[in-house]
């Protein structure tokens, strides 16, 4: 990736934005995922369950959640 100067903030932040017709949108955003999914690999549970009550499901997808958070914060310790 080549090194780019700026004079001033807005420089900078203009040099960000591409437009939604550019032929390199889709690189970069593929780009993007890519590193999302290295940084943070999304592992969801397997399979469909059934549930009794909305609240019996939101439970088991915060303990889900912890469980990721416990997860990636113990990958990032070592």
């Amino acid at each position: 990736m080549p090194v780019q100067r700026f004079r001033s903030y807005d420089d900078a932040r203009r040099a960000l934005w591409c437009d939604r017709d550019a032929p390199e949108l889709h690189r970069r955003i593929a780009r993007l995922w890519a590193a999302g999914v290295r940084l943070a690999p999304l592992r969801i549970p397997r399979g469909l369950r059934k549930f009794r009550t909305i609240e019996e499901a939101n439970r088991e997808r915060e303990q889900w959640v912890a469980d990721r958070v416990r997860a990636l914060a113990a990958a990032r310790a070592t």
